[in-house]
């Protein structure tokens, strides 16, 4: 099982960052399309993703792939099991993801009001190029629900 935490809003501050990375398969890529009914040829054709993306080798990684996948990285890793998202603004990519293309995402506490924490969210390409960006607001899960998460973990 992958690692997770649970941190409350208490134990985080402003400046506070988060890294992970990411590499995603051809089999997540149709996994995904196949689930959301995202059929846009890019995603499984090389020739049309090349017609959009010149320079493209492969199929391009839906940017709802990404998306949820850093959702998961605020439910699982940070803050954690608990958080409730209220918001996920994204910019569109610069450039685009590759299947066995590793990214890592960061994500950074901006703002804090009581349980509220918004964040700055960054994509790297594995040369540290900043290839994408968003703003996301979530709901820090409680005292409470952290003595819970400890009990059953």
């Amino acid at each position: 099982m992958a690692r997770t935490q649970c941190l409350t809003a208490a134990s985080l501050d402003v400046g506070m960052t988060h890294e992970a990375s990411f590499v995603f398969t051809h089999q997540q890529v149709a996994d995904y399309c196949e689930l959301c009914g995202d059929h846009n040829a890019i995603h499984h054709n090389v020739e049309a993703a090349r017609l959009r993306f010149p320079d493209a080798t492969d199929i391009i990684v839906p940017g709802g792939l990404i998306q949820i996948s850093i959702t998961g990285m605020f439910g699982s890793e940070f803050p954690g099991d608990g958080s409730l998202g209220l918001t996920f603004t994204p910019e569109r990519f610069r450039k685009p993801v590759l299947p066995g293309e590793e990214i890592s995402v960061r994500l950074e506490v901006t703002r804090k009001r009581g349980e509220m924490l918004e964040f700055e969210i960054a994509v790297f390409d594995r040369n540290k190029e900043q290839i994408g960006a968003a703003k996301s607001r979530l709901i820090a899960p409680d005292e409470t629900y952290q003595q819970w998460w400890k009990d059953n973990s």
